[in-house]
């Protein structure tokens, strides 16, 4: 008997995604309980439940639900003898990460596929408990003593295989056992996403972040230490060369196109697009900000239109006051430790939630219609945008209309995103909302596709 879980890898296979990925056949004999297809996940700190052969209806997050439904096996999970206790931290062992999957096993949980793949939800044995980490990263994981067991922890396409041993009673789990790892590993059970990101200099240096967040070094200043990266960091005209190459592409989890690095990638043409295009559909996560717009808008027109798209979309710089939409999002906001809350020296702070000041906004969203496909069931699936944060843009008319800022949707099994302003405005110490934000996104985009994604809409 096995249970899956939408929107979670609860196994072994490793996803990243908000919802990509279709679940892989049962074996012959043996039974499974799923949740229905939400926009949300299973509510942080949710465990395994003991001996219970239906699950009870589970609050999944974002105001949906689902109940998850016993297909008819008994399955019946063997009593638990201890306890895990511990945080999941990102890289750098700093910040801490909810909505986690973190489990034991006697296993062997597979590996993240070393590039492009449509994620699918995989199993995990009834017997096996897990839990989803808390808003503030914690875990408190039922578990049964033994010896040669396996931890692994799981965002998206990050993944962390420990060796451990499993005391009765209450045990508690080293940071550096639980965090997320920063770089691929897969000797250590380290797997993190395969990400390229093109220079963009001093204007959104969003390799800044990923180094900040544990997947390089950075200087005292949170400049990232050039040759520590455990990404890809191309010069613009190597960027261009990639998206001239879909089998280059493929090699990539995650693209990220900021704000200035389209000067010097050379044009846009028919087969850049179609190979973005494709991409994304096998499952590839393509990240735009602001003034590389048309990396956005020229490649999937239908799924939003721009302030000015008609002419140039390109505005004047602009700071704005943003409200978080996402509970979830605005719930690990609010649960982060004081010092990441306020990096000082002026900049930006989360002392004003669900309201956080944007800085270096160069773009504005006037609309993000529906996009509606038709899944394998013949019923209509909105692929289109999810706001995650919104505020007004004071150089558009009318300037106080509330717009999306930062927004995601679906194409096929990938994900494309978009942001108004730069992520990362040169270097600085510590992490600004907006760096957060973008970093609770790229792990939040991975999740898998209970069931077979709908097809990619026309895009014109």
């Amino acid at each position: 008997m096995t249970r899956r879980w939408n929107g979670w890898v609860l196994g072994a296979l490793a996803v990243m995604g908000f919802g990509f990925g279709a679940c892989g056949d049962e074996p012959t004999g043996m039974t499974s309980t799923t949740l229905p297809p939400t926009t949300g996940f299973p509510p942080p700190g949710s465990s395994s439940l003991d001996g219970d052969t239906t699950a009870s209806v589970l609050d999944v997050g974002a105001g949906e639900s689902g109940m998850a439904e016993d297909d008819g096996g008994g399955c019946t999970p063997q009593p638990t003898n201890a306890v895990l206790h511990g945080t999941v931290y990102a890289p750098n062992l700093q910040i801490p990460i909810s909505g986690a999957v973190v489990y034991v096993t006697s296993g062997d949980p597979d590996p993240v596929p070393d590039g492009v793949y449509c994620a699918e939800c995989v199993q995990i044995t009834c017997n096996e408990h897990f839990v989803l980490t808390n808003a503030d990263g914690t875990f408190d994981l039922p578990a049964i003593a033994g010896t040669g067991r396996k931890l692994v922890v799981q965002k998206g396409q990050f993944l962390h295989i420990t060796d451990i041993d499993v005391a009765e009673g209450d045990n508690t789990i080293a940071p550096n056992q639980s965090n997320l790892p920063g770089a691929w590993n897969p000797g250590a059970g380290e797997y993190v996403p395969r990400i390229a990101v093109v220079r963009s200099e001093v204007y959104d240096s969003i390799y800044n972040l990923l180094g900040k967040i544990g997947m390089g070094q950075v200087d005292g200043s949170g400049a990232l230490v050039e040759g520590t990266e455990n990404f890809d960091l191309l010069e613009q005209p190597e960027g261009g060369a990639l998206l001239d190459d879909l089998d280059a592409m493929r090699q990539y989890h995650i693209i990220f196109v900021p704000c200035m690095s389209q000067v010097s990638m050379g044009g846009l043409n028919q087969q850049r697009i179609d190979n973005i295009r494709q991409w994304v559909s096998e499952g590839g996560k393509w990240y735009v900000t602001d003034w590389a717009n048309e990396y956005l808008y020229q490649v999937f027109p239908t799924y939003q239109t721009l302030h000015g798209q008609a002419i140039n979309p390109d505005l004047g710089y602009y700071d704005t006051t943003g409200l978080v939409q996402d509970s979830e999002m605005l719930a690990w906001l609010q649960a982060l430790p004081a010092p990441l809350k306020d990096v000082g020296g002026g900049y930006p702070n989360l002392l004003s939630l669900p309201t956080v000041e944007l800085i270096d906004n160069w773009s504005g969203v006037d609309a993000i219609p529906p996009i509606i496909v038709q899944d394998e069931d013949g019923m209509d699936v909105d692929v289109g945008h999810h706001t995650w944060v919104e505020g007004a843009c004071p150089v558009c008319s009318p300037s106080n209309q509330l717009r999306p800022m930062t927004i995601s949707a679906q194409y096929g099994c990938g994900r494309l995103m978009f942001s108004t302003y730069h992520t990362a405005e040169g270097a600085h110490p510590g992490l600004i909302p907006q760096e957060l934000i973008l970093l609770y996104i790229i792990l939040e985009i991975g999740v898998c596709h209970d069931e077979t994604p709908p097809p990619p809409p026309p895009v014109g």
